[in-house]
């Protein structure tokens, strides 16, 4: 399907739900033509009875008050083509409950709220599960964009299963989940790159054991061109990120490196023997350098704190 705009979308066909014709988001996505804009009346509640997927290109909106909420314990899974903005959810909420991630995102897709206050906190999409609360798969790419979204509640908060490039994230926040953001896949050379900055522009708030978490590294050594990888199964967690920086380190299959972490940069050092007594760390700084993030649309939600409201 083709993308859409999120700013202007083009006009019909537009469904009401609940309504007649379309009492269900269910029945209103089963048949719907690409292009098509459901728009979801104020405190509607819905209880879905099995997988929603998204095939075509449709923006789903809620109105900005008294948000919809959709629960139910299987996935809404998105998967209408790579493009960016093929899939739009506005202003929703999801309360995912079988284990199973709340979104799983494998095309383009965008989940964002308006930038539009309300008792002064920024009105957000808010994701639970007691699983993965966003998952997004590796072939999406940066077409997939989490905006000024909630996750909480869940045991992984954002799942980015295609690496450090597979969305961007801005003006989001991710709490009191067992692990903030889990990312597997961190391809870096020797000395600093800004190689999380797509998605650095996150608050993390009360995430239990991590707030970043990563898998399947790999390191290449500058003087050599010599690629070291991670062990299979291996993990390092960081705490604290990305506000404080953070040393960690990390096995590979020729021997440790040390990722040290700050915002959305990394700097990756070669571990060197005569440090192997020494214990990784992870520190705050008030002279580190600012982290590399993206432009927001609205600046002052870098400031927003986390509301349960």
């Amino acid at each position: 399907g083709g993308a859409v705009s999120s700013s202007a979308w083009p006009g019909p066909p537009v469904r009401a739900v609940p309504s007649a014709a379309w009492p269900t988001i269910a029945a209103a996505v089963e048949d719907a033509e690409d292009g098509t804009k459901i728009e979801v009346a104020a405190g509607y509640h819905e209880v879905l009875q099995g997988p929603l997927i998204l095939d075509r290109a449709i923006l789903i909106e809620g109105p900005g008050d008294r948000d919809p909420l959709l629960i139910g314990e299987d996935s809404i899974i998105v998967a209408a083509g790579a493009a960016r903005n093929c899939v739009i959810l506005r202003r929703l909420r999801f309360r995912i409950s079988g284990g199973a991630p709340a979104i799983v995102i494998v095309g383009g897709c965008t989940i964002e709220a308006r930038p539009r206050t309300r008792r002064g906190a920024l009105l957000e999409c808010e994701i639970e599960s007691e699983g993965v609360g966003l998952e997004v798969a590796a072939h999406s790419g940066n077409a997939a964009r989490i905006l000024r979204t909630l996750v909480r509640g869940c045991e992984v908060g954002i799942s980015l299963a295609g690496g450090a490039s597979a969305a961007v994230i801005e003006g989001s926040h991710v709490q009191r989940c067992d692990c903030g953001i889990a990312l597997t896949g961190l391809n870096v050379k020797e000395g600093w790159s800004d190689a999380l900055s797509t998605f650095a522009d996150v608050t993390m708030f009360e995430n239990k054991t991590a707030d970043l978490r990563i898998q399947g590294w790999s390191v290449r050594e500058k003087a050599t061109g010599v690629v070291r990888e991670a062990p299979p199964g291996e993990q390092v967690s960081v705490t604290g990120w990305p506000l404080e920086q953070s040393s960690v380190v990390a096995p590979t299959d020729r021997g440790p490196v040390v990722l040290h972490v700050e915002g959305g940069r990394v700097n990756a050092t070669l571990w060197d023997d005569e440090e192997a007594d020494e214990e990784p760390r992870s520190h705050s700084d008030s002279d580190r350098g600012e982290a590399t993030s993206f432009e927001l649309d609205t600046p002052e939600s870098r400031k927003h704190s986390p509301d349960d409201s």
